[in-house]
């Protein structure tokens, strides 16, 4: 007989928060920022847990104790979570018996959880110099001011490189003296980035020896066996471009910031408008923000993470241990002689750059609906294998890497748990990745097994929009590695810092698989006489693929097959507006690309077009701003082009760095990725003795054109208002006014909101 006080618990129960089961523990958990979160809670709505970590602890307990009779949901408040560690994960985490674990914001709420800290207590050291202290323990190589990234001090400033005029010497590299600008050289703290066809090294500089004009730049032991000795695809080092970075002698320009990691000392160059006193400065503290560590033995599986902003990772590695990548961010790792192993490729197990959602042998785990952004890393990395997962409609803006990788460089697994299995990447817009690593992929697959790419959008990248297959058939593919479907995907502008990559880069044996229906248009190499990739780029031992329906513009290249031992292939059925391609392969049947003409495509180009990246219900993953802060589009960036004419750097006022065309027919063209949909007005940075010009807007209003007279003062010039959708949905062009004025400048454009919420 039920008693009546029990009864009436329990109807109490079904009316007041969270559903109870027979032992009295909620199925349903709420979380909210403190103070009205609080860890003391009992995770109800009305008392809900202020941390991630107390609300993992309380489904665990829950899972433990057999109380999770279905789902459970984890529902978080609107807020920003500094997480004071990496929230992890392992088996006992996981949904039974079918169920799944959901951790969400609550609906349209902004939660935000960030890696980072906020830096505050700014001084003035100069005029053009502030400095804040930010403790001796503290390490880090990326500053945001409000949604904007800092520069990490460097010299020459971005737009401007230095040439390797030599080849490597015994220890390092002969370079001019005055390319260090007279800065004082602590050892292993100025680092030489180089940029070495589709790599991107970064090397400490241990100490310069050498009393003349010519010194050599001793590189540390560390990397310098890592370039001479480890795995390299490309060891020439004469006539790349380089750069020098971190030194206080560097920090000349606006934008740049330089830690001096001995005193703890931050000091920053404000841009123009920029108030230390009201921004909002972040530094990265944390590498990962969601760590899942499953084993094959026991994977977490059966969770969900959904409307989620992962914010303000770093990685400090290459600060202790340098980086130098074989491809793709595949690094070298730091202690090779630990690293054996004869699973992976070169029998050596490589290191990656860490991801904020980082999972390790994990199955059935959905990312849905998130946004990662200003990360100093990766964005999601599934290793380990892992099976049946799902990444759609999330969102990958302003990362230091690439955006999602899938499995790892193991051709010779111990088990075939370690291959990941019918993983959905779909519906994601992915822009502004590789700001710090240009070799930085925005989709990876390493070797996979039916990994399907699909209805994603890329747009501003440094290398290879899509990337799927490794080895070059050293060694050959496993058998696992089949049935890989990349489809419907929209890529654009992409391959703007390095050479020999694609829009969709594939290599090595997968049997079954396909490319198909993607529109690729844009590939801005920066040497447009490159000789190596194309926008379709099936490289050493592709096969098995059935390429066709893809439409491809503005590119050097529709198709580059240079090697002999790719082969058994069918490229079919394709639309380019160039007939340039290579086909130097074995046993593949290529057709030639239907030819594209402006203004008469054909219907099927136009249908494929049509359905290529987001779906419409997708379409609000691009609307990514966590502010209604200003959004600039500078010349120095991946958003600007050179239509026409030969661009070379100016340096401006207050040291920012400008393009200038003296070519009478010069276009210059930037291609904004606009964060939230609205009215802006756009206005460009003008100089004194600017010319007249004459700028283009296409926005969503159509098609107006702005007449600028000469320039008599600094500051911002009014392009009047427009509207514009988000993502890449138009573009600003500059061409001359006057056919015999001064050089043309490209100047850097301003879009500010008018209708901010």
């Amino acid at each position: 007989m039920i008693r009546p006080l029990l009864l009436l618990v329990l109807w109490v129960g079904a009316l007041c928060g969270p559903a109870l089961v027979a032992a009295g523990r909620p199925t349903d958990y709420f979380v909210a920022p403190a103070p009205a979160g609080d860890d003391a809670h009992d995770g109800s709505a009305a008392a809900p847990f202020a941390t991630f970590e107390r609300a993992r602890q309380a489904v665990r307990e829950t899972l433990a104790g057999g109380r999770a009779p279905a789902d459970i949901v984890v529902t978080f408040q609107p807020g920003i979570y500094e997480l004071a560690a990496p929230v992890r994960f392992d088996a006992a985490d996981s949904g039974r018996g079918g169920h799944v674990v959901t951790y969400r914001a609550a609906p349209d709420a902004r939660v935000i959880l960030s890696g980072g800290r906020r830096v505050t207590s700014w001084r003035r050291v100069d005029a053009a110099t502030y400095a804040a202290e930010v403790g001796h323990d503290a390490d880090f190589r990326q500053l945001w001011i409000g949604e904007r990234r800092a520069i990490r001090a460097r010299h020459p400033n971005v737009g401007e490189t230095f040439t390797l005029t030599t080849e490597k010497a015994a220890d390092g590299f002969d370079v001019p003296r005055a390319n260090f600008g007279g800065a004082e050289l602590r050892p292993d703290e100025v680092e030489m980035s180089v940029l070495i066809a589709w790599m991107h090294k970064r090397l400490r500089i241990s100490r310069v020896t050498g009393d003349g004009d010519t010194v050599r730049a001793v590189i540390n032991p560390l990397e310098w066996d890592a370039v001479t000795r480890q795995p390299q695809g490309d060891r020439r080092y004469e006539h790349r471009a380089y750069w020098l970075e971190n030194a206080a002698a560097f920090l000349d320009a606006p934008g740049e910031f330089f830690l001096d990691r001995p005193t703890g000392t931050l000091r920053y160059r404000p841009r123009d408008g920029e108030n230390l006193a009201t921004a909002v400065v972040i530094r990265p503290v944390l590498e990962n923000l969601i760590v899942l560590a499953g084993t094959p033995a026991a994977p977490v599986h059966h969770l969900r993470f959904e409307g989620f902003t992962f914010a303000h990772t770093g990685w400090t590695r290459p600060s202790v241990a340098g980086f130098v990548d074989v491809q793709a961010n595949s690094l070298v790792p730091a202690q090779p002689g630990q690293a054996d192993d004869p699973q992976y490729r070169h029998n050596q197990r490589k290191d990656r750059i860490p991801a904020a959602f980082q999972a390790h042998t994990a199955d059935h785990v959905v990312l849905r609906r998130n946004r990662f952004l200003h990360l100093g890393g990766t964005g999601v990395m599934f290793t380990g294998g892992g099976d049946d997962n799902a990444i759609e409609e999330n969102a990958f803006v302003d990362l230091a890497a690439g955006g999602i990788e899938i499995g790892e460089d193991a051709a010779r697994p111990n088990t075939p748990r370690l291959f990941p299995r019918r993983n959905r990447v779909a519906n994601n817009f992915l822009a502004h990745l590789g700001q710090d690593y240009f070799g930085s992929v925005a989709i990876l697959g390493y070797y996979t097994d039916a990994l399907e790419i699909a209805h994603n959008e890329t747009v501003g990248l440094p290398y290879t929009a899509i990337s799927v297959g490794w080895g070059w058939g050293q060694p050959p593919a496993p058998p696992d590695a089949r049935a890989n479907r990349i489809t419907h995907n929209r890529v654009q502008n992409f391959m703007r810092r390095l050479d020999d990559g694609g829009g969709i880069y594939t290599t090595d044996r997968q049997p079954g698989s396909e490319i198909a229906f993607n529109v690729i248009a844009g590939m801005v190499t920066p040497d447009p006489g490159t000789k190596a990739g194309g926008a379709l780029y099936p490289d050493q031992f592709t096969s098995g693929f059935h390429i066709h329906d893809n439409v491809v513009t503005d590119a050097s290249r529709w198709l580059y097959i240079w090697n002999p031992n790719i082969r058994g292939n069918r490229v079919t059925a394709n639309y380019a507006d160039t007939s340039a391609l290579r086909n130097d392969g074995t046993d593949n049947q290529v057709e030639p690309a239907v030819l594209l003409r402006a203004g008469a495509w054909p219907a099927e180009a136009n249908t494929i077009a049509a359905a290529a990246g987001l779906e419409p219900r997708a379409a609000g993953v691009r609307e990514t701003a966590l502010s209604a802060d200003d959004v600039f589009v500078d010349p120095t960036s991946v958003d600007f082009r050179g239509l026409r004419g030969h661009w070379s750097p100016m340096a401006a006022s207050g040291g920012a760095v400008r393009l200038v065309a003296n070519d009478v027919d010069a276009i210059g063209q930037w291609l904004p990725v606009i964060p939230r949909s609205g009215r802006y007005e756009v206005a460009v940075w003008r100089e004194p003795g600017d010319p007249a010009a004459r700028y283009v807007l296409q926005s969503q209003n159509g098609r107006t054109e702005v007449p600028v007279a000469a320039a008599g003062e600094r500051g911002w010039t009014s392009l009047g208002q427009t509207t514009w959708a988000a993502g890449l949905s138009g573009e600003v062009s500059v061409t001359r006014a006057d056919k015999t004025a001064a050089p043309l400048p490209a100047s850097p454009l301003r879009f500010r909101p008018l209708n901010p919420r």
